[in-house]
């Protein structure tokens, strides 16, 4: 049944419960249980309706109910404010699992999603596990106890079996790391056992076509979000324990508007995350009720947020979005137990400080440079990379000549107090929307004979970039894809331009395209291989910029960039020579970022809706699951009671693979 169909019973059972107040349950059993059920679990005839209720806000139900979709059988209602008021007062009770009915005995019960309560299970052992119950079905269930832990138990008629966490190996941040590098040194499934890959679980999530999450797996459970949601998951089954969500922001104009969000952070009993109108959260890890709220920016100024958190000792670090809607981007860092900002660095100088000379014309006050991805951490250096995006507009730099700092850049900041230490510009005055918001990648290396501290970034620019990350000297720039606006780099650590460089009113033809070179899908380092795997666009556009005015409040990019085609591979790159090792070559179109494991693996989702893994040496393929979804979420690993999962987000939802005997 269409969503529109759902909605239509509905307001059938709304117009009646507006019509008999004060038994309001008892006219939504009579007249609309037999298809949705007296909870709302759905039946044979009709679905669940809990979770379309929960995934919209109240503004959005009224607007739904009052213009109706007749194109799909639903016709609009006049409600009062009255009316509408009771029907989703009602329905908002069925999903907190609060809403009281009345039984024949005249006793009073709850219905709706399930209701955490105090328990005493025995287990298979003879003990007795005392704590709340906070999610069961036929075959398992969980336990919170006192002690703040959760207990996940195999469920065998009236007795249970607590499954064991360990070993374990968990997934603690959004690249599973603070070095950015999507490599796991997990190695039970490998190149000997892959083909015994298969499905372990789903769970989807409604409403999220543009699921871009990696999850965070510790201690057994999984931490998820969708648009403005978050969720606590059995890493093991998939089984819900909490959700938590918040209404959606209309007239949001950047990707967080369309619902991307990345995930969450986990530090201690917390969970962090941030909302689509730039908002950070801190949830209850036990509970998923917000402990604190704090509004990072203004939405009225074009801000918006995406990207998953960054915890660093007792502070978290987000990034805001909005760099076509003329958003002044930064890094914020926030105290963990309170929410008390404790610095912000901003990604553009103001008017007069030190930098804003790179800005000559009247671009500088909305010049944008957003920070949506998440950045990479060295407790030894005590630094946190962060990558800067374009400035604006996008494709015409003639109101804002000069280098632009800090734009299409990556900043080393104090994690302290947020003081920048260096910075390096990988596109200076850039024209083409070749944004630096990829990863960051960390790595200790042999390099030229010496041991050295090294960044690694494949850039939408085209290039393929090395750093000593103690400083941000240029150790090397090589083409990672199709390039013709510059030769390479000069000692100086620029680039060397040629005549393909300006964007131009007639329109020029610059490569790479659109999409850059590399784009923000993950990347990984392999070191055992020495590998460097990276999703790569062989593609050129023309650009032509256009001096119209910014319009603010609308996204405004100063042009175009219309693609010319191109091909789209996953591509190995030898980081002592920037020299490609191999090549995968995918279906044009939406596909994921690059994990590597120390099981020889690189696994990555393709446009066409097959995740796939290929041999980390070589590039063959070695194993394929075909989904028929598409992607915009990197794969991820994590190990719970001695058995390896790989999992990725796709429309459809969360997909976890295990190896079967």
């Amino acid at each position: 049944m269409t969503k529109p169909i759902i909605a239509l019973w509905l307001l059938t059972a709304g117009a009646l419960l507006a019509q008999q107040p004060g038994t309001s349950a008892r006219t939504f059993a009579n007249r609309c249980t037999i298809c949705h059920g007296g909870d709302g679990n759905g039946t044979d005839r009709a679905p669940a309706i809990l979770t379309f209720v929960a995934a919209h806000s109240d503004g959005e139900m009224a607007t739904l109910v009052r213009t109706g979709r007749v194109e799909k059988g639903m016709p609009r209602f006049d409600f009062t404010d009255v009316e509408m008021g009771a029907l989703l007062a009602h329905l908002r009770s069925l999903v907190s699992g609060t809403a009281a009915v009345e039984s024949a005995g005249g006793n009073r019960g709850v219905v709706g999603l399930f209701e955490p309560h105090p328990v005493k299970l025995k287990l298979e052992d003879g003990r007795m596990l005392e704590g709340t119950l906070t999610s069961q079905t036929r075959y398992s269930a969980t336990v919170l106890t006192a002690d703040g832990k959760f207990h996940l138990l195999v469920r065998d008629g009236d007795s249970y079996e607590e499954r064991q966490i360990e070993p374990k190996q968990d997934w603690t941040s959004y690249n599973g790391s603070d070095t950015g590098n999507r490599y796991s040194r997990l190695e039970q499934i490998n190149i000997g056992n892959i083909q015994r890959l298969a499905p372990a679980w789903s769970f989807p999530v409604p409403n999220a076509p543009r699921l871009e999450v990696t999850p965070v797996v510790v201690d057994g459970i999984m931490y998820i979000t969708g648009p403005n949601e978050a969720y606590a998951l059995d890493a093991v089954t998939g089984r819900q324990i909490w959700t938590f969500r918040t209404p959606r922001t209309p007239g949001i104009l950047s990707e967080a508007g369309g619902g991307a969000n990345r995930g969450v952070a986990v530090a201690g009993d917390r969970v962090f995350m941030i909302t689509d109108n730039a908002h950070l959260l801190a949830l209850d890890r036990k509970t998923g009720s917000k402990l604190w709220d704090v509004t990072m920016a203004d939405v009225n100024e074009g801000y918006s947020a995406s990207a998953a958190p960054l915890v660093i000792g007792d502070l978290v670090l987000s990034g805001v979005a909005g760099g076509e809607e003329g958003a002044r981007g930064f890094v914020d860092a926030y105290k963990t137990a309170t929410g008390e900002r404790a610095w912000r660095f901003y990604s553009i100088p103001a008017r007069g400080e030190k930098g804003s000379e790179t800005w000559i014309g009247n671009a500088l006050d909305h010049g944008c440079g957003a920070t949506w991805l998440t950045g990479s951490y060295d407790p030894t250096l005590g630094l946190v990379y962060w990558a800067v995006g374009n400035p604006c507009p996008d494709f015409n730099g003639d109101d804002r000549k000069g280098d632009n700092l800090y734009t299409s850049s990556v900043v080393a900041l104090d994690a302290k107090s947020g003081h920048m230490k260096w910075y390096y510009q990988f596109t200076p005055h850039d024209m083409h929307d070749w944004d630096a918001v990829q990863p960051m990648l960390l790595v200790d290396e042999v390099w030229q004979g010496r041991p050295r501290k090294l960044l690694l970034h494949g850039d939408r620019n085209g290039f393929f970039f090395v750093l000593d990350r103690t400083n941000g000297e240029l150790l090397l720039a090589k083409p990672l894809s199709k390039v013709n606006w510059a030769t390479g780099y000069g000692k100086d650590g620029r680039p060397i331009l040629t005549e393909h460089f300006d964007s131009t009113l007639e329109g020029a033809l610059v490569c790479p395209g659109v999409g850059g070179g590399a784009n923000w899908p993950s990347t990984a380092y392999d070191p055992i291989s020495k590998l460097f795997y990276v999703r790569v666009t062989d593609g050129c556009a023309v650009y032509t910029k256009d001096p119209s005015p910014i319009d603010m409040g609308q996204r405004f990019f100063g042009g175009t960039g219309i693609s010319q085609g191109g091909e789209v591979f996953i591509r190995a790159i030898n980081i002592q020579t920037g020299e490609k090792a191999w090549d995968y070559k995918l279906p044009v179109g939406s596909s994921s970022g690059t994990l590597a494991t120390a099981g020889g693996l690189v696994f990555f989702g393709e446009s066409g809706g097959t995740f796939t893994a290929v041999d980390h040496i070589t590039g063959k393929p070695v194993w394929h699951f075909e989904t028929g979804q598409p992607w915009r979420a990197s794969p991820m690993t994590y190990m719970v009671g001695g058995k390896q999962y790989v999992e990725l987000a796709g429309a459809g939802g969360i997909l976890a693979f295990a190896l079967v005997k």
